[in-house]
């Protein structure tokens, strides 16, 4: 469980960067021990979604998308943003799914996976995953100007050596998959 103990003191907080994609805010803290850090940085944001979509015969579907800040393409599950508009969470989830691949499924198969807590240390974001169970082709995607995705379905044993070999690197993405796998009774667990 998170305590919700503040041992620092924030002195003084500013906006220094506030669009529609990136918000940071400039706190000067003090420590318990009475140092101060002038200039300790928090992005802001509303949080993310994250989905691990299966198809009815077993198969996860994948992302493949170019990250500019690594420079190199991904291997993911579908995920992004909550938008000002959506109250809960899991709208956005199916909204997302739709967009980024253009896959659906109803809304008793999008069950709540985890919730994740993405950069504790620069950031408020907090990401809630979903198992969204037979998912299955229902429309087209519907990218943004900046996204380039290409879809492709996979095994759990190919999700596993995707994971292992290092291809699907993304950490908080391999501890969904984990945690689905789980669910669906297909990793066999210990504890």
């Amino acid at each position: 469980m998170l305590e919700h103990e503040r041992p620092w003191k924030t002195l003084s907080s500013r906006q220094v960067i506030d669009t529609p994609y990136l918000k940071i805010r400039c706190e000067q803290v003090a420590l318990p021990g009475g140092m101060v850090i002038p200039d300790y940085y928090i992005i802001e944001n509303r949080g993310w979604v994250g989905i691990v979509p299966i198809t009815e015969d077993g198969r996860f579907l994948l992302n493949n998308q170019y990250k500019h800040g690594i420079g190199c393409e991904v291997l993911e599950f579908p995920a992004g943003g909550i938008d000002e508009h959506e109250d809960d969470p899991v709208q956005a989830a199916h909204r997302e799914l739709m967009e980024e691949t253009g896959y659906s499924t109803t809304p008793d198969q999008m069950e709540p996976l985890a919730e994740m807590l993405a950069n504790p240390t620069g950031a408020v974001t907090r990401a809630w995953w979903y198992l969204a169970r037979n998912v299955r082709l229902t429309g087209e995607q519907k990218l943004d100007p900046a996204e380039v995705i290409k879809n492709c379905l996979v095994t759990p044993a190919e999700l596993l050596h995707l994971i292992h070999s290092g291809q699907f690197a993304v950490q908080g993405q391999i501890a969904a998959a984990y945690m689905a796998l789980e669910r669906l009774g297909l990793l066999k667990t210990t504890f």
